[in-house]
């Protein structure tokens, strides 16, 4: 083999670097992404190896021009570069946000100010960044009434209320709307329901945490914590990520460290929160395939539902039965209960052992639960419960999603794509709990 030397490595190099270069071009060439990194660097935002561009499978995100390492700070933000409730008490709205009837929640100031200063075009100092917000959203307040009928119950019902908590929040402030005609002699054709459902969006799915000071004019029901964060909310998020999120005090910037080191030329992420797909969904209008926070959830009403005849009779009558679930509520066992691809939760195995104990059980629980291995009666019976639990969520998911597919249009509707990885991730996790039980059941009789 030819031993090749320093010019060829040399030639290799600059190769190299030209390409990488041309690529770096491209990804920087659109001329929103100019003028925003023109803007924050005019602003003190810090250098950084960051840049934005466009990634196949998530969209617009960040790249990292270098190598990162565990403990780098990778974005440091000026406090002058957020938007909070501060930042609108001393601008132009300030004098009329602090008299307005009734109190404001910082939510509702921070929309106002984003509807503000959009009108205003390029009068405003933000324009740069508001230029880069997206015209519109996939969270709830944008579901039509098919996609939302095509919900899982639980979801369908936590959409229904964002929506009504987006319409109170508007139909609240509307009444003093009129207060801001001395500088929006348009105000009623300027401050819609539509230009609030975006801002209000913008703060739901863009916005950090930062404490904010507590005016004593605002809303105490919503706490002051929000804060718009230009380029910072440019980053995806990876469940597979760990990152520290804060504002330094010391610097006066906001700032993002890394706990996960990441390649050259690769996709930065944070991680928002273990949350699973329909938090996401509700939350920031995405969700993830193959998510591992990912679950199906239950109420304690299906696990009773679950019960059989026999049950009901032979270990749960009715004075039982209500003993049973006041101790569910006494513990915190009515709420989170789950199953995922792995199983059936803590939580959720824990409820169907208290449900399917006799009443000489029911008295010693702990005890009964603390034993290893379980009665062979009480196990069969939670498994067999088990199975009648997660088969009726199946059979109920199935018809649920057959029907989805019919009226939703995943070529039309970014959202009828995820409600569709929603319903066929909810099948998955189904039908590998249903599998693990059977196989564990399977498993006893075998004994």
């Amino acid at each position: 083999m030819t031993k090749k030397g320093r010019s060829w490595r040399n030639r290799r190099r600059k190769s190299k670097q030209k390409e990488e270069g041309v690529q770096l071009a491209s990804l920087m060439s659109r001329d929103d992404n100019i003028e925003l990194m023109r803007w924050l660097r005019k602003n003190g935002f810090r250098e950084t190896h960051l840049v934005l561009t466009d990634f196949p499978d998530t969209g617009r995100g960040v790249m990292t021009t270098r190598n990162l390492k565990e403990g780098d700070c990778i974005v440091s933000l000026p406090e002058n570069l957020l938007i909070t409730t501060t930042t609108v008490v001393n601008s132009h709205l300030g004098q009329y946000i602090k008299n307005w009837k009734p109190h404001l929640t910082p939510k509702q100031v921070l929309s106002l100010y984003l509807i503000a200063e959009k009108f205003r075009g390029k009068d405003s100092f933000w324009y740069p960044y508001l230029q880069t917000l997206p015209a519109s959203y996939t969270t709830p307040s944008y579901f039509s009434t098919a996609e939302v009928d095509a919900l899982p119950p639980a979801v369908r019902e936590a959409t229904l209320q964002h929506r009504k908590v987006l319409q109170n929040s508007y139909k609240s402030l509307r009444t003093s709307l009129h207060t801001l005609e001395p500088l929006f002699p348009d105000w009623e054709t300027v401050f819609t329901f539509k230009s609030y459902r975006w801002a209000w969006a913008t703060v739901y799915t863009r916005s950090v945490y930062k404490r904010g000071p507590g005016w004593e004019f605002l809303d105490p029901s919503d706490r002051d914590v929000y804060a718009l964060a230009p380029f910072l909310d440019m980053l995806n998020h990876s469940p597979s990520v760990q990152t520290d999120t804060d504002f330094n005090v010391n610097s006066k910037c906001y700032e993002v460290k890394t706990e996960t080191a990441c390649r050259k030329y690769s996709q930065v992420f944070i991680n928002y929160d273990p949350y699973d797909n329909a938090r996401l969904l509700m939350e920031y209008g995405f969700v993830l395939p193959h998510n591992p926070h990912s679950v199906v959830k239950f109420t304690a009403d299906d696990l009773v539902a679950c019960l059989s005849v026999d049950d009901r009779n032979g270990l749960s009558n009715e004075n039982l039965l209500q003993k049973k679930m006041e101790l569910l509520s006494q513990e915190s066992l009515t709420q989170n209960l789950s199953c995922s691809t792995e199983g059936l939760s803590w939580r959720l195995q824990t409820a169907l052992q208290i449900l399917c104990m006799d009443h000489d059980s029911i008295c010693n629980w702990r005890i009964v639960l603390g034993q290893t291995p379980h009665d062979p009666a009480l196990r069969s019976t939670v498994q067999l419960v088990a199975q009648r639990l997660i088969s009726r969520r199946l059979e109920q998911h199935y018809s649920l999603t057959q029907v989805a597919e019919k009226v939703l249009d995943p070529g039309s509707s970014l959202i009828s794509i995820f409600i569709l990885m929603l319903l066929k991730e909810d099948l998955n996790i189904l039908e590998q709990s249903l599998q693990n039980i059977k196989s564990h059941t399977d498993g006893d009789l075998e004994q």
